[in-house]
């Protein structure tokens, strides 16, 4: 009888542990710290949705300015890159959240309704503007995907935590691309992302943000198998934004 009882009692910590897990993973994945100001239109940005992504327009923007669309890390909710997407349309720059589908895109069907959603985008900008595609971590993995299938619809491309390109040889694009990292990811390492480099064009700029980890290139909780950043979100972001404001800049200029 005694033996019985503490076996219930193990079952019922296990099931209050696995819970527990549960219920800090599904909250680590939501967007945390993000302002209800972010998604509403300013004087000089107009927020909007359509067709499952989140649109920011500068109104000063020309046409001819080139646009960035940023696709979410796997599971992440979109809004967690709201702070990073809206800073650039402070900046002047036409930008947008696409969203993956099920948060992962894990069939092929659902991949290729997000680059769907990222030519509605682009519908939604005008035919004309040029687009600069980028992602995080999945988001990034989906983004290089694209840009080997689709080379000719592309001005630029940003990846951001990620090792890949692993699957794609993007040696010979035309276009330029940037590689972010943080120097404290340990979901994606900077030397193994650095192993990957033949995959990409030998003019690729890469950017290794000292301290930088994981989960500060967005806005939620702690990512698994991450390690400690050793400074601020906020430093980390702006060092990230700063580099694709640049690249942006140069591919203007062309």
């Amino acid at each position: 009888m005694k033996g019985r009882e503490i076996r219930r009692w193990i079952r019922r910590v296990w099931l209050a542990a696995g819970i527990c897990l549960m219920a800090w993973m599904w909250w680590s994945v939501q967007a945390h710290g993000v302002t209800e100001g972010l998604l509403t239109s300013s004087a000089s940005v107009t927020v909007r949705t359509a067709d499952r992504a989140t649109l920011f327009l500068p109104a000063a923007a020309p046409s001819e300015r080139v646009g960035f669309a940023l696709l979410p890390g796997g599971l992440i909710h979109p809004h967690a890159y709201v702070p990073f997407v809206r800073a650039l349309a402070d900046a002047g720059v036409p930008a947008a959240i696409v969203e993956l589908p099920f948060r992962q895109a894990p069939t092929e069907s659902s991949r290729d309704e997000v680059w769907r959603r990222v030519e509605a985008v682009r519908a939604e900008w005008g035919p004309g503007r040029p687009l600069v595609l980028a992602g995080h971590s999945r988001g990034a993995a989906l983004a290089g995907r694209f840009a080997s299938e689709h080379p000719e619809a592309l001005a630029g491309l940003v990846l951001i935590g990620t090792t890949h390109p692993r699957d794609q040889d993007l040696s010979g694009v035309s276009f330029p691309v940037l590689k972010v990292l943080g120097s404290r990811d340990c979901v994606a390492d900077p030397a193994d992302a650095r192993a990957n480099a033949h995959r990409l064009p030998p003019g690729t700029q890469w950017v290794e943000i000292a301290g930088g980890n994981h989960a500060q290139f967005g806005h939620y909780g702690s990512q698994f198998n991450d390690c400690q950043a050793t400074i601020s979100r906020e430093a980390q972001q702006l060092q990230a934004r700063e580099a694709v404001l640049e690249l942006l800049g140069r591919i203007d200029a062309r």
